[in-house]
């Protein structure tokens, strides 16, 4: 190994010192601030061929600023540096290109490229005059072995290669742009191209693809690629691109079929995530499907308006899709057509939050709302609706109107199945009646920011024999800034096995609510072990006994809560007791208990007929 590091030094490999280092396999040059060349190629024969550190697999350059070129001669015939694996570039300012197309093509094992605060380079390889008079035709330049290629911080980088050249990378797994403002093209014959890809690169192998910070781009897809680039991708990262439109055209799907992973964030130009392209009508019959797609996230995208532009009628399927989250896009209306919903067996998180125009999640196509549509999330374990100030419902045609409905509506018969029915048109609840039977796999709900909400669970129609099964799973429940919020349930459950494995329960900034859950619902709470109740102004007491279960208590009975080991009672201005009812509260588990800001509070438990418990 070669480490140069000094702050003076001129040096520089000539051809007769560098045919003498064969052995050497790393050099590092770092801090020197006089370098201007590092291999001087002047005395190289242009006849015969000649061994140039035929070993050397590594070569870091680092906080060079005088640098002006690696090589300062194309090596043309001599067998030069065949068996560098990686190339590292960094801080170097006055450095214009990495390497001609002549070292390029002596790169056949390079594996790594990375290139990172090169102020001044335009493009990674340049073709010199003689190599452009011989090359009539297109050439291709091949790099075989190449697995990673990073491009950072370069602020004046056009492209990786101008002119003739097309760039085969077989291998390449992952390429990464990033704050290259300027660059507009992978590889072009002209001066400007839009987009970053084009039928002059081929990416067969491609897994991994992030574009941040790249001003210039308008779109990522050329409308002609290589028949064999990109099937292999299967994660795309796009951020801060702040002039691109959308992200895919329409007719790109096809070769997508791998892609796993879509996370899209700060590009304040786009508008649709899919931008429907001129099609057939054979292809516009078929829906357009992203089979292996798992994971969508979208953040901070202000003129986003449409998955799919709302026109266009094909339909978009995820038939793997599980996670999805979304937030800050504020020109949204609604997340998912129902046509789209239908294909979401697998959804398991749904998080939507700080969307300021968000109505609904799921809209209804024309031509559906006189039909009862069904759609079915059996699998979805968690979902977060938050600081969501216009959302009315979950889905529906409309979203209008001035019925009391719930979010949630369920009208399917199948087991472990969350249904989701367009009927119900104002956002007031969160789940109606016994068919929250259907919601076993739910097991947390995050309620916050959403000012519509009047109850949560609608209970109204459990039958009073009989055991039934509740929200099974759901082991926890927040429940944060609903000012409007006045009951949680909205009926005693009863014979019910309801939440009978929630384990924590919070509740904060809900000023309307006067008490947390009855009686009947504190018996069914056996696996509880934190409740946190903060900032509730009109809350009198936690626990709430009913007319009709004082009539059936005659005599004092003892509620428990088993595991309860947390419990804090915060900011509640009106609260006088935890209950007023006949029971006598046991908490043998109970740790912590906190009581603050309740000025009204003076017995934890106060029984309305002996004033001295």
């Amino acid at each position: 190994m070669c480490q140069i590091t000094s702050r003076s030094t001129t040096y520089n490999f000539t051809v007769t010192i560098l045919i003498k280092l064969q052995n050497l396999e790393a050099i590092t040059i770092e801090k020197c601030q006089l370098i201007r060349e590092v291999f001087d190629l002047e005395g190289l024969t242009s006849s015969g061929e000649v061994d140039i550190l035929s070993r050397l697999r590594e070569l870091t350059l680092s906080d060079l600023p005088s640098l002006g070129c690696i090589w300062n001669k194309n090596p043309r015939r001599a067998l030069c540096f065949r068996n560098l694996r990686a190339l590292k570039v960094r801080n170097c300012e006055n450095l214009r290109f990495l390497f001609s197309s002549s070292v390029a093509k002596a790169l056949g094992q390079i594996k790594e490229i990375e290139i990172t605060s090169c102020k001044l380079m335009e493009e990674i390889i340049d073709a010199q005059e003689e190599e452009l008079e011989e090359a009539v035709t297109s050439d291709t330049l091949e790099f075989p072995l190449l697995i990673s290629l990073s491009l950072e911080e370069l602020p004046n980088l056009k492209t990786f290669c101008y002119q003739k050249h097309r760039i085969h990378c077989p291998s390449l797994t992952k390429l990464t742009i990033s704050q290259c403002p300027k660059m507009m093209t992978f590889s072009s014959l002209e001066a400007k191209q839009w987009s970053i890809t084009s039928d002059r690169v081929l990416f067969p192998s491609l897994e991994e693809l992030k574009l941040f910070s790249m001003c210039q781009l308008k779109k990522i897809w050329h409308s002609q690629l290589h028949e064999q680039s990109f099937r292999k991708l299967a994660s795309l990262t796009v951020e801060l691109c702040e002039n691109l439109s959308h992200v895919f055209p329409s007719n790109s799907m096809d070769r997508l079929q791998s892609l796993n992973k879509i996370e899209v964030v700060g590009c304040p130009s786009l508008e649709t995530l899919f931008d429907p392209v001129s099609l057939s009508f054979d292809e516009m019959q078929k829906p357009l499907v992203l089979s292996s797609l798992e994971k969508m996230k979208l953040l901070n995208l202000p003129r986003l308006a449409d998955i799919l532009k709302s026109d266009c009628k094909l339909i978009l399927a995820f038939p793997s899709l599980w996670e999805v989250s979304v937030r800050r896009c504020h020109s949204l209306s609604h997340l998912f057509s129902s046509a789209t919903a239908r294909t979401l067996d697998k959804l398991t998180v749904l998080d939507v939050s700080s969307c300021n125009n968000m109505k609904g999640i799921i809209v209804m196509e024309e031509g559906t709302v006189k039909t009862v549509e069904t759609f079915k999330f059996g699998n979805l374990s968690t979902l977060k609706l938050g600081d969501l100030e216009n959302l009315i419902c979950f889905n529906s045609k409309s979203c209008a109107g001035d019925g009391s409905h719930p979010l949630f509506d369920d009208k399917t018969t199948s087991k472990n199945q969350l249904s989701l029915c367009h009927e119900f048109l104002k956002f007031r609840q969160i789940a109606q009646n016994v068919k929250l039977i259907r919601l076993q796999n739910l097991e947390a709900i995050t309620i916050e920011r959403c000012q519509l909400i009047r109850e949560v669970f609608d209970l109204e129609e459990l039958t009073t024999s009989g055991d039934v099964k509740i929200l099974w799973q759901l082991t926890r429940l927040t429940l944060s800034g609903l000012p409007r919020l006045v009951r949680i349930w909205n009926k005693n459950p009863r014979r019910a096995l309801c939440f009978q494995n929630l384990k924590a329960l919070k509740v904060q900034n809900c000023k309307s609510l006067r008490f947390l859950f009855s009686s009947y619902m504190a018996k069914a709470l056996v696996r509880i072990k934190e409740i946190e109740i903060v900032s509730c102004a009109l809350m009198e007491e936690i626990m709430y006994v009913q007319e009709e279960e004082l009539e059936e208590t005659m005599t004092t009975d003892t509620i428990e809560f088993p595991l309860l080991t947390s419990l804090s009672l915060e900011e509640l201005p009106n609260l006088k007791t935890f209950s007023c009812g006949k029971y006598y509260i046991h908490c043998p588990s109970l740790t912590r208990l906190t009581i603050s800001g309740c000025p009204k509070m003076m017995t934890f438990l106060h029984s309305k007929e002996d004033n001295s418990r």
